[in-house]
């Protein structure tokens, strides 16, 4: 196990101090590596000095934060830091005895050996998994006669969607909720059951935050890379539409496609989840009143090989641009005709739109 510190950071003396602490602590073997730019995946030892930290803290990931309490007088902020920040691993007060130190980093070295274990224990479980997916595409093809269509309202903007169930192991998922002046909504394509659940764990906690912002989406999405390792990559779009402006802004990466009347508004690309070096990429835009999008999932083009009624998805879309529920059932048909309307897709498939109602009250 790897904890990295910056060169400048610490003295002589402060650094035997974090060495005896670190050494061989519950019987694992801890190495603290010197570095120039941090590894976000990897956890740090940070020194807060005279009110100021030496990096942000926002983007440096899970990280022990280390002060003298005979060097300052800061101690409310440094509370301020361990109550608030949820990538703080522990903070260290490097005047106390080692001894009165070393059992809470003991405490997190058996833990994150626990979640090394669980993790190794989940790819066996996905492995298993595979073997019982016809009772799941069961439940897929039940959920699919009980709920074939979702319609809701939040303050003025219309979600209409479409789940279809297939064959494949892994599949789809996609949700939406009110928090604060925010609508949000994620969609998520997985190769794997076991990632699926894991990232629903996610949602809930973003879900039971009334306050919650893109800055934590992403924050929480790079804090638990490491945990979606091995377990298959995925694809995951993420939007956030302010209910009073109408100002939307995405997070697209990988193979979802947002689409208007009259252009492609997020494209598909090349990237997957869970990677070290992916780039959080924004797109900005307004809903205006009357305006409709169209979210297209990574298993719609799996299934359409992105054709509908043997023209291009996009030309068929836009010459039966009707309304939302009606052009949602047309996709759907023309997307089953291919397989004689068969009771499942080989991919699982969703379709959703997202609608301002002409008469939404909106603050410019």
């Amino acid at each position: 196990m790897q904890i990295q510190y910056k060169e400048e950071s610490y003295s002589e003396d402060e650094l035997r101090y974090l060495e005896e602490l670190f050494f061989n602590p519950a019987g694992e073997d801890i190495e603290l590596k010197k570095i120039k730019d941090f590894d976000y995946s990897v956890d740090k030892i940070i020194p807060y000095s005279d009110g100021q930290q030496l990096v942000d803290l926002s983007k440096v990931g899970s990280f022990f934060l280390t002060y003298d309490s005979d060097k300052t007088e800061k101690i409310d902020e440094i509370e301020k830091i361990g109550k608030s920040n949820f990538n703080c691993l522990g903070i260290i007060d490097l005047t106390r005895p080692v001894g009165l130190n070393i059992p809470f980093i003991s405490s997190f070295i058996l833990n994150k050996t626990v979640v090394a274990t669980q993790k190794s224990l989940l790819k066996r479980l996905n492995g298993v998994m595979q073997s019982v997916l016809g009772q799941l595409q069961r439940v897929k093809g039940l959920h699919q006669k009980m709920v074939p269509v979702r319609n809701e309202v939040i303050r003025g903007i219309n979600i209409n969607s479409r789940f279809c169930a297939g064959t494949s192991s892994g599949g789809e998922f996609f949700e939406f909720f009110k928090s604060g002046h925010n609508l949000w909504l994620f969609s998520l394509n997985a190769t794997s059951y076991i990632t699926i659940g894991s990232f629903l764990s996610l949602v809930e906690i973003w879900r039971d935050n009334q306050s919650l912002t893109k800055e934590f989406v992403i924050d929480s999405l790079k804090s638990h890379i490491e945990e979606f390792e091995g377990l298959g990559e995925l694809s995951l779009f993420i939007g956030q539409i302010d209910l009073i402006s109408h100002d939307a802004s995405i997070v697209n990466i990988g193979s979802h496609e947002l689409l208007g009347k009259t252009k492609v508004v997020a494209p598909r690309n090349e990237l997957s989840y869970p990677n070290k070096d992916l780039e959080f990429k924004e797109i900005n835009f307004r809903l205006d009143k009357g305006e409709r999008f169209i979210l297209l999932s990574p298993g719609f083009f799996k299934n359409s090989g992105d054709k509908l009624n043997n023209e291009s998805y996009y030309h068929f879309i836009k010459s039966h641009w009707i309304e939302s529920n009606d052009l949602i059932q047309e996709i759907t048909f023309q997307t089953k005709k291919k397989y004689n309307d068969l009771d499942f897709l080989p991919y699982d498939q969703t379709v959703l739109t997202i609608e301002v109602e002409k008469n939404a009250i909106s603050k410019v």
